[in-house]
């Protein structure tokens, strides 16, 4: 295996263990922005009677119970009001333009009662991930492709509070490198 894939599964691997003692048992759970394979999916699969991913580099598949949706998640989503019982947007945001059209989908798509749970690098961990890119040791971003917000708990908050939803839990972690958005769909 190249380093530089070890090294964006060990990454990706540090994300998911902060998501998923977030995650409830539920029907339906909804990963925007899943990217070209189900990586989280497959270890939250049994979290959900159906789990479905949705990226523009995503193959249309079906694996068990993790549909995957090729779609651009920055326009209207292909689900109905209410479907969706948890939504994860894990690492995505950061490569978005305007992150809040996706988090008002996705408070579209959730039923009430719901759960968000939002991951982003902040900004210091986006000028990480950027140093390291350089250096060769990890290629899952292009040069640009991070959009610098001046990434914070309180920009991300402020966000996810505008599209609708209430924010339970907000922390950073990986000593202040991401940060993480528990939030709930009164």
């Amino acid at each position: 295996m190249p380093l530089h894939v070890a090294i964006e599964n060990f990454i990706h691997d540090l994300r998911y263990r902060q998501v998923l003692p977030h995650l409830e048992p539920c029907e339906r759970l909804g990963d925007l922005g899943c990217g070209d394979a189900p990586r989280f999916l497959r270890k939250a699969r049994r979290r959900a009677k159906h789990c479905w991913g949705l990226d523009l580099k995503t193959p249309e598949s079906r694996e068990g119970n993790v549909t995957l949706t090729k779609g651009d998640i920055t326009k209207p989503l292909p689900f109905s009001d209410g479907f969706f019982d948890q939504v994860t947007l894990l690492a995505v945001i950061e490569h978005i333009e305007d992150p809040l059209p996706i988090l008002r989908e996705a408070h579209r798509c959730m039923r009430h009662g719901g759960r968000l749970i939002v991951t982003t690098p902040s900004r210091l961990g986006i000028r990480i991930h950027d140093v390291i890119r350089r250096l060769g040791l990890v290629r899952d971003v292009e040069e640009g492709e991070h959009k610098d917000f001046g990434m914070s708990l309180g920009v991300l908050r402020g966000w996810i509070e505008r599209a609708g939803f209430k924010v339970a839990k907000a922390y950073s972690f990986e000593f202040g490198i991401n940060l993480i958005v528990v939030a709930e769909k009164p």
